[in-house]
């Protein structure tokens, strides 16, 4: 077993448990009521306990012990450095596919870490193959009841899916999901799809198959295989064409009509990258029921658009007092979306000239198209070629890493925002709602000096 090293506090909360007892930021936390902190999972279990000892390590390096008692609803209040404490969990697969085996060479260590964490799937939302799970993880998600948990089948096929992944245990996914399911815990699940490979009667019996398990298995996702430039001594493969993408929607939508009235879901859902290579309308937003997998891409388009919609409806008498000049920075795929909001805005507000920078990404290659894999010496080219350099230049938060100013290919945002002077950088909320709260308040501080 990996020995525990415990989790950093990164923030106490005022007036919390954890201020009176003068917890700090820095303090390690390495055991709660005896037992090692290996992960978050663990702390919110311990510490939901009415009687509580901590042992911490104090940034000067002393070793306290601290015992209390509390009502078992009361948080601590504490965040920590992360999720996982004693390692993140790595994938021993070998799919042929993988996005870290695609990425240029001499990046920061972290982008190479291929991680197949039940924890990150919990906590995070990440896809996991339960190809890498011992008997002890399934005990513990079964004892903890962690669900829902997300969990990447591709196919239900076993050869075909051994292939894939590159593990002689993936052809017991079956298996595993009933194991799931029998337990209680809801799954999510997607299929990366790879032409010829597990696309066609494939993705039919994989639909019918995971279905079956339904409600306990609650969704499937259905995405593109993602390729980047840095395929050399790879495995093979091409992204689907339009017509190929057209294929994939008639079985989506035929298996959704199917579904939709035995199961009361359409179970199925196709990620935006099929409409917009196979050039077919988004469906309305109904049909995506909640967006049960917003995260895999799927209904991010329809979600921005709605709620565009709705909170441009109910700010429109403040914006059209608004007078900027707006250039939204994005990845290719999203083009169309900001030309349509880009419209919407001459006819209705025509004080906020809105342009479209769409950036190619020559750090991953062309193909990769969406505005979170954009990265910063790209934007920099993109941004110092375009002819107009006045107002403000929005960069979506999405690019950058979480809680650090850096982009993916380690680009800091000062060292972006210097490269492109005398041009103005800002970087904007992804939501929709937030980006247009964004422009009536930090949008106008930013250009005040103009008016």
């Amino acid at each position: 077993m990996v020995k525990s090293v415990g989790a950093v506090i990164r923030e106490v909360m005022p007036g919390s448990i954890a201020d009176e007892l003068e917890l700090e930021p820095g303090d390690r936390l390495l055991r709660l009521n005896g037992q090692p902190l290996d992960d978050f999972i663990r702390f919110l279990t311990l510490s939901s306990e009415p009687e509580i000892e901590l042992e911490l390590e104090k940034k000067s390096g002393m070793i306290e012990v601290v015992e209390f008692e509390k009502d078992p609803d009361e948080p601590l209040g504490l965040s920590f450095e992360g999720l996982i404490y004693d390692g993140i969990r790595v994938c021993k697969n070998n799919c042929l596919f993988c996005f870290v085996h695609q990425l240029p060479k001499g990046q920061r260590p972290t982008l190479y870490v291929k991680d197949d964490d039940y924890r990150l799937s919990f906590l995070q939302g990440c896809y996991i193959t339960l190809t890498n799970l011992t008997e002890k993880d399934w005990r513990r998600i079964e004892e903890l009841h962690l669900s829902p948990l997300y969990v990447s089948v591709h196919a239900t096929d076993p050869e075909v899916r051994c292939r894939l992944i590159g593990s002689p245990k993936a052809g017991e996914i079956l298996a595993q999901l009933r194991r799931l399911v029998e337990a209680g815990i809801m799954v999510h699940t997607q299929a990366v799809l790879c032409p010829g490979i597990n696309d066609g009667e494939v993705l039919e019996r994989t639909i019918d198959d995971l279905a079956a398990l339904a409600p306990g298995v609650a969704s499937l996702a259905v995405v593109p295989v993602g390729l980047t430039a840095h395929r050399e001594r790879l495995f093979p493969l091409k992204g689907f064409n339009k017509d190929e993408a057209a294929n994939v929607l008639k079985i989506v939508h035929r298996f959704q009509q199917e579904l939709l009235p035995k199961l009361e879901t359409r179970f199925v859902f196709a990620a935006d990258e099929w409409y917009l290579a196979a050039e077919e309308p988004l469906p309305q937003e109904t049909a995506y029921e909640g967006y049960p997998q917003l995260d895999n891409g799927v209904g991010l388009l329809r979600w921005f658009y709605s709620e565009f919609e709705e909170t441009f409806e109910e700010l429109l008498p403040k914006l059209r007092k608004v007078h900027l000049q707006l250039t939204v920075v994005t990845g290719r795929s999203a083009r169309g979306l900001w030309q349509d909001i880009a419209e919407r805005f001459a006819k209705d507000c025509p004080g906020i000239r809105l342009s479209v920078l769409p950036v190619t990404n020559r750090f991953f290659g062309e193909t990769v198209t969406v505005a979170g894999l954009l990265v910063g010496k790209d934007l920099i080219e993109a941004i110092r070629e375009y002819p107009d350099d006045s107002g403000l230049f929005l960069i979506p938060q999405i690019t950058l890493k979480q809680d650090e100013a850096v982009f993916l290919d380690g680009t800091s945002l000062d060292e972006l925002m210097r490269a492109c002077e005398p041009r103005r950088i800002a970087v904007v909320p992804t939501r929709a709602a937030d980006w247009l709260t964004w422009i009536l308040e930090e949008g106008c501080v930013n250009l005040c000096h103009e008016q």
